[in-house]
């Protein structure tokens, strides 16, 4: 895997020299002002905040193509005006392929991609690392500050957007709420006028005789017209009775019957 931009290169950095332990600051210069003779930048310094572990200064020089590389290879001294105060001094790359064997200076480390991360593939050696000085230091100082107020901006815009959403979601809601008070109101009202035009109560609870199914089935035989044709059947089932009845009466009756005949 690599790390295509040196954002990406940079975050890893971070992720492995991170605090409690350490203290990484991108995009340092040499110096504030232009005092020095030459500007230069690191692409990072890192600092160990523990004693046990040396405080040790280390600088990071960071490469994402092998064009970049190469052109590093064509100025050796360029590193040196920051290399000179750090204790190790690393080449942190998005592509294990961008150094070639034989091409890393023998004062420098390299850190390679693995996952989302870097690891080592050549150990940094000790150097010897001359004292801080005053102009290096302000730079330290300010990039720390600038970097502060960094983190601080992206914290406020984070705060904003989180608050802007909840806004956002709160008046999605009473909208939404408010849709369906409205809703309940009118399907009240609708069953008020069912209930006093067919004389039915439609009764909430679990304990109720009638079913909803029960009533609902009614409701949807009215509909089809189904107690018309249930009436004309019980009429026609009356007419047969009488009928019946009758012949009935008749067989009971023999002098009635010769009458009749």
């Amino acid at each position: 895997m690599s790390l295509k931009t040196e954002a990406e290169v940079l975050a890893a950095l971070k992720a492995r020299f991170c605090a409690p332990t350490w203290a990484l600051i991108p995009h340092v210069r040499n110096g504030t002002g232009y005092q020095r003779r030459t500007t230069r930048t690191a692409d990072a310094v890192a600092m160990c905040l523990w004693p046990s572990r040396g405080l040790e200064l280390n600088g990071f020089e960071v490469k994402v193509s092998r064009a970049d590389w190469v052109k590093e290879l064509a100025e050796p001294a360029k590193a040196e005006d920051i290399c000179r105060f750090c204790d190790r001094w690393w080449l942190a790359v998005g592509d294990a392929e961008i150094v070639r064997p034989g091409e890393l200076p023998p004062t420098w480390g390299l850190l390679v991609p693995k996952g989302a991360g870097l690891v080592v593939k050549v150990e940094a050696p000790k150097l010897e690392a001359q004292p801080v000085d005053r102009l290096f230091l302000a730079a330290l100082l300010r990039k720390t500050v600038e970097v502060s107020a960094d983190e601080q901006f992206l914290r406020d815009e984070v705060e904003k957007r989180i608050s802007a959403e909840k806004e956002s979601m709160r008046a999605d809601f009473e909208l939404q709420h408010g849709a369906d008070v409205r809703g309940y109101a009118e399907l009240k009202r609708r069953v008020a006028e069912f209930e006093a035009a067919s004389g039915v109560v439609l009764e909430c609870d679990w304990r109720m005789r009638g079913s909803a199914t029960e009533i609902g089935a009614a409701v949807a035989m009215v509909l089809n017209d189904e107690h018309k044709r249930l009436r004309e059947r019980l009429e026609s089932l009356k007419g047969q009775a009488e009928r019946i009845v009758e012949q009935i009466a008749r067989e009971l009756n023999p002098e009635k019957k010769r009458g009749a005949a």
